[in-house]
Order: C-alpha cells, then structure tokens, then sequence
C-alpha cells in the first residue's frame, strides 16, 4: 500500500519556495530537466496494494537517496535537512509544514524496496533520458576505474585472525556457553592494540590456535555437541580462508571479517583494501553510460566486455570509438572491439626481455601474419614453427612459438643484445601472441594523428573520477558486502549523472525573467 503524494500545498501555498529557493538553484534545475516519475511503475512489485501501513511514495524515497549523495548527508542527516531546509522540501515535493518520515526508512527502501537490480535500472532510465535528449550519442566515449575504500579498519594478520577466532567462539557461545569455554572464549582479549599490533609480532601463535580451534570445533560437530548454524557457519569459512591466506602464494587473501568481500588492490604506488568502480564515459557530454563494481584486486581490463555488453543491451548503445589506458590493452579486448566494429584508441604496452633491459624484446622481430614468417633483427627468418600455448596462473596466451636455429645465432654479430642462452642445438626462440596483428594494428593506430587526437582526450574520464570521489561520495563505500556497495557506486554515479544533465540542459528550460512573457 503507498501513501497518496503530497499537493505541495500548505497554508502559505508555493509563495516561499519562490521567494526562498533561487531560480538557478541545483535542485531546482535537476527538477526541472529530470523525470523521475518512472520509479513509481518500476518497483510498483515490491508493494502489495492491500496489505500492511501505507509507504512512503518510492518517487519520494530515491529522492531522499538522491540528495544523500549530492550533498553527502547521512540518513539521519537528510531527515533532519528535510525537515528544514526549503530547497530540500521542494525537491522532495514536500508542503512546507509537511513531516518526513523516520530514518530507518531510508536504509529498508534502499536494501529491501529496490536493491541492487532497480537501483541499476534507475541508473539506466535516466541514461535512456540522457540519450532521448542526445546527451549521449556512442559517438567517442572513455573507460577506467576508479578506487573504492571500503567502510573497515585495517588490522595486521595477526589481528584478522584474532577477530576471525572471535567470532567463530562467539557464535559458539550463544549455542552452548560451555563449549565456548571450552574451546577458549575465556582465555581470548582482544584490544585495541592486539588488533593493530606489527604482522610478524604473535602471527605463529596466533595461526596456530585458530588451526587448534577448527581442530576443536569440528570434534564437537561430530559428537552432535554444536549445530551448523547460518552464523556459524559463515563464520567458520572466514576463519578458515584467514588460515588458508597464510600459505605461501595464496591468492585473493581476506582483508576483514567484518566486510569479507573487500579485497586488496594496486595500482602504480597506490595500494587500498575495499573494491573498484568501473565505468564507461560519454567523451563530449562526459555522461556515464555504464557501471560496474568488483572487489580490488579484480584488473580494470576484465570488466571492458561487462560495460560494453551492460550499456548494448540496456540501450542498444555501442560507442563508434571507445579510449583506454595500458589496462585495457589485452589481446582478447582488442579482438573484442574488432568484432564488435568498435575503433579502440588504446595505448599499448611496450614489451621488453625479461632478461635484460638492453636485449632485444619481441618487438624488434618482425612477424609477417600473412606469410607466417619472423624476421629478426640481423635479417633471419626463422627456421621453423610451431603453436605454443603460454599458461599463466592468470591467462593462457596462445600463438605461435618461432624457434631460431644455433647456426643462425651463434655466428650473429648481435648475438649478444639478443641471445643469452648456451644451448647448443637451439638458437633463440620467440614467442608470437595469436593477437600480435590486433597489437600491431593498435600501435598504428595510436601512432597516427586521429589516435594521438583521441587519446588526448581522454583526460574527461579524470574530471568524472574526480567528481565522483569528491563530491558523490564515492571514494569511501558507505556499506558493506559487495551488494550494497554496488548499490553505493549506482547512486554516486546517479547523483554525477544528474548534476551533469541539469548543467548541461536547464539554460534551455530557463524560465522567462518576471515580465517578460507578458511583453511578449
């Protein structure tokens, strides 16, 4: 059941919004050239018409989201500028003297009412109006990433297992107190100095009695002692992962039980636990088309098909040329654009040997695609061939394995800036990715004047990261779990979005100055 919207009437009428709220007002403008009234019929199955207290209007309800993000208030703060502040009032379609609902309404809407999959297609109706009023055309448009801290406190390993272990006795405690006891919950203090004391300080001991723990708490289980409670359970898969990440070579290590979807991330001399924002940018009207969230440790160039695919079937939008930095320059990106006719304006990495800066790398080969041939640098071709496939712990590179021949290198007055290997059967071999045409082609591509042109333009991208993590909250999650800080990401990139649209539109909703129209 929804409550019946408010006229905005009261006994004062609109009189002081006009005299109070100024034409040129943020809000007023985004009223004026965003429609939310589509928001009503698309959660219109997440309320049933005759049972329970009528709720709050959802139109009502994604503003009050809305303005969280552009003037970063928390819930309880909106509530109480809504209560006072007459340009809040306004936006929200709020009489003067009309009350606003609790808090507590604000966190159920947003997690319950719509989550993740409406607030998504919130995200896209208002890109759809983007495009309806030819904000957003595909013509050029630029993807990156941005980081996203998440809402924890960063403990040293010897403290995430500590916390780990705590829980698991906790969870214990509230089935069988004596077990718990048993198992240590007496013995175990945390403090605040325990949870951040140095990595190596107390690491052995600690891992030691979380190994003795899961040894205990699976004896218990099998004499029927405990039960498998959803908490316990959780709780116990946490604390074993901490266990697990203390091996050598470990990979996607948890950060924190208390938000056990951050990840750890890099990039250049930045390093951040939580997660990463990716996302597609208009290059003219700097609009954001399309958006993805990953925990930290996830590379950028493995959500450039998502977002492509995302704003394609969303909006049946494929961008004629698409820009991109050193992230993106995958074989499997590139062929993807070349399928999909899309112009990439990607920067490339430059290869190098792993042996020695001043050796020759694989680009000072010359592979001819067409006849299948490698020339080296000296003016050899290889003398035979044959498919390779490179397996990493991450991809799997295939192409084609050109293998010199020792008569060839051996007597070679280059052999030292290219051959370090004494073998005496094999000359040097090179291998050639299935993708070095697409890489080449790029190359060329970032070498002519229409690809320097567009690269340069890339910079857009930079002033929509800023906006985001500066003014739309984005940079620190609000949530946790990788759900709601998708949740978090949508409506930062919503509010962007909006105030991008009122800037660009509202001079040509501009009302007329008082008397104008009546000169007219």
């Amino acid at each position: 059941m929804l409550r019946q919207k408010s006229p905005q009437n009261s006994f004062f009428g609109s009189y002081l919004y006009d005299r109070i709220v100024p034409p040129d007002h943020l809000l007023r403008k985004i009223n004026q050239v965003v429609d939310f009234s589509f928001v009503l019929e698309l959660v219109k199955d997440r309320y049933n018409p005759e049972i329970g207290r009528p709720a709050e209007d959802p139109e009502f309800m994604l503003r009050l989201c809305l303005l969280q993000y552009l003037y970063g208030d928390s819930d309880r703060k909106v509530i109480e500028n809504a209560r006072v502040n007459l340009a809040y009032k306004y936006f929200l379609g709020l009489a003067v003297d009309e009350e606003v609902p609790d808090d507590t309404t604000i966190s159920y809407f947003r997690a319950i009412r719509l989550g993740e999959e409406k607030f998504k297609q919130v995200f896209q109706n208002i890109v759809q109006q983007c495009i309806d009023k030819g904000l957003v055309t595909g013509k050029r448009q630029i993807v990156d990433s941005t980081h996203v801290v998440a809402d924890i406190a960063i403990n040293s390993l010897t403290g995430l297992l500590t916390l780990c272990r705590r829980n698991v006795l906790q969870a214990i405690k509230e089935q069988n107190s004596g077990t718990a006891e048993k198992l240590g919950v007496n013995e175990l203090r945390i403090t605040k100095q325990s949870r951040f004391i140095p990595v190596e300080e107390g690491l052995d001991k600690e891992l030691e009695a979380a190994k003795t723990l899961l040894d205990g708490v699976t004896d218990e289980l099998k004499q029927n002692r405990l039960k498998v409670t959803r908490e316990l359970q959780t709780n116990l898969e946490l604390l074993e992962k901490a266990v697990a990440d203390r091996e050598e070579g470990a990979k996607d290590r948890l950060v924190s039980p208390v938000d056990p979807d951050a990840r750890m991330g890099r990039k250049n001399s930045k390093k951040w636990a939580g997660y990463k924002g990716h996302l597609v940018v208009e290059e003219e009207s700097e609009i954001i088309t399309a958006i993805e969230t990953t925990p930290a440790n996830q590379a950028d160039g493995s959500q450039l098909k998502p977002l492509l695919r995302q704003q394609e079937d969303a909006h049946d939008l494929k961008p004629q040329e698409l820009s991109g930095d050193k992230a993106y320059d995958s074989g499997a990106n590139l062929e993807h654009l070349e399928s999909k006719g899309i112009t990439g304006n990607i920067s490339v990495i430059e290869k190098f040997n792993r042996r020695g800066p001043d050796l020759f790398s694989h680009d000072d080969f010359k592979y001819d695609a067409q006849h299948g041939t490698l020339t080296c640098p000296a003016g050899c071709v290889a003398s035979h061939s044959r498919r390779d496939l490179v397996l990493t712990e991450e991809t799997q590179r295939k192409g084609i394995l050109f293998q010199f021949s020792r008569r060839q290198c051996h007597p070679c007055e280059l052999r030292a800036l290219c051959f370090t290997h004494t073998s005496k059967i094999h000359g040097r071999a090179v291998h050639i990715s299935v993708y070095e045409p697409l890489f080449q082609q790029m190359k060329d591509r970032m070498d002519s004047e229409a690809g320097r042109e567009a690269y340069s333009k890339r910079y857009k991208v930079e002033h929509k990261v800023a906006d985001l993590a500066r003014y739309c909250g984005m940079r620190r999650s609000r949530y946790r779990g990788i759900a709601r800080v998708k949740i978090h990401n949508l409506l930062a990139a919503l509010a962007s979005n909006v105030k991008r649209m009122a800037r660009l539109l509202w001079p040509v909703h501009r009302p007329d100055p008082p008397g104008v129209a009546a000169m007219a």
